[in-house]
């Protein structure tokens, strides 16, 4: 099967550096000698229609240089064809925008030519899972790749999404952005069913539920998800406070904060929740604009879509198609001698 690849760049990830960084990729891109095109977004909610026409015109590589959001956008475009359509195409990501939580998993280095080499030299290509939002009281349904959060996580993205701080450059905006919100965040008691349990009541701080392992600029919040496993990571803040919530922010963004006092780490295929007031909730970095969600089910759907992932990952094993096919599961593949905040910290710097 001849290779065709479509790059998608948004101009406006990444602090608007994007650009800048496209163009030094790009020469990469062009000495490799792949079959290539490239568009630029020129507003928010292109990249699923440019993802559809994209593969409806034969390219099977579809590759987004920008951050989570427009990534989403391409997952959603993917998403929307049948299932033997969707798995003749292969996604990939140049982490080109400022948090790059979908790429922790992918094993991207941030250097944008080193970024572009790694992507046509050393992936290879592996079914992923893909979680299903529907949103009961307004009938909204998305997919994400990533993770699909809500709490403090949601608002501090709505808060760089508005630009907020927009002074502070890097994923450390996320972090300053958490204390702020913080200090503000109003808690709403709701419950959490998993896979049709029984309810659990809690007062919301956060709500993770991961494929991969990071959200909000580098939290480990999912810090053993693997987006080969057949279920979702769980993470639930249970009647934590403002004070309990400062302490743990550094150990989260670590993976460091499983026992902290008020954290839940569970496993699911299905998560469903109720809360008393709505919240805007988040998928890979987009959010579900305003405070008008309240009642979300979560479904996990197992090898959905096929994404480019470094072979050469500093700190994360990935089982081969060979594997998958032979049976072999993925729950409890044990990680590289580097911890995922030291992997992640090697990707920002190569």
């Amino acid at each position: 099967m001849s290779l065709k690849w479509k790059f998608i760049v948004n101009p406006n990830a990444g602090s608007q550096l994007c650009p800048k960084r496209w163009e030094k990729a790009e020469p990469v891109i062009k000495k490799s000698g792949i079959d290539y095109d490239v568009v630029f977004t020129t507003g928010r909610a292109q990249g699923q229609e440019i993802t559809k026409k994209a593969i409806n015109d034969g390219f099977n590589r579809i590759i987004v240089a920008s951050g989570d959001g427009v990534v989403n956008e391409a997952i959603n475009g993917i998403m929307s064809f049948p299932e033997q359509k969707r798995k003749s195409v292969a996604f990939g990501v140049l982490p080109f925008g400022t948090g790059n939580d979908l790429c922790t998993f992918m094993g991207m280095p941030w250097n944008p030519e080193n970024a572009a080499k790694t992507l046509i030299e050393k992936t290879a290509v592996s079914p992923a899972s893909i979680g299903h939002v529907k949103y009961r009281d307004t009938k909204f349904e998305v997919f994400f790749g990533n993770s699909f959060d809500f709490g403090i996580s949601s608002l501090v993205n709505l808060a760089n999404l508005d630009g907020e701080m927009s002074w502070i450059k890097g994923p450390s905006k996320y972090t300053f952005l958490a204390l702020k919100k913080l200090a503000t965040v109003k808690q709403r008691k709701g419950t959490i069913i998993l896979d049709d349990g029984d309810p659990m009541d809690f007062k919301l701080m956060l709500i993770a539920i991961g494929i991969g392992k990071s959200l909000g600029g580098g939290m480990l919040s999912c810090v053993h998800a693997h987006p080969q496993n057949d279920f979702f990571d769980v993470m639930i803040s249970k009647d934590m406070t403002k004070f309990q919530t400062l302490l743990g922010i550094q150990k989260i963004f670590k993976g460091e904060h499983l026992n902290l006092k008020g954290v839940r780490y569970k496993y699911a295929k299905k998560v469903e929740v109720e809360l008393e007031s709505p919240i805007g909730m988040e998928h890979d970095g987009e959010i579900y604009e305003g405070d008008i969600s309240q009642h979300v089910i979560v479904e996990h759907m197992p090898q959905a879509y096929n994404i480019l992932y470094n072979t050469e990952h500093p700190s994360m094993y990935w089982l081969t198609e060979e594997e998958l096919s032979a049976g072999k599961k993925p729950d409890g593949i044990a990680t590289k001698g580097m911890t995922h905040w030291d992997g992640r910290t090697w990707m920002e710097k190569n």
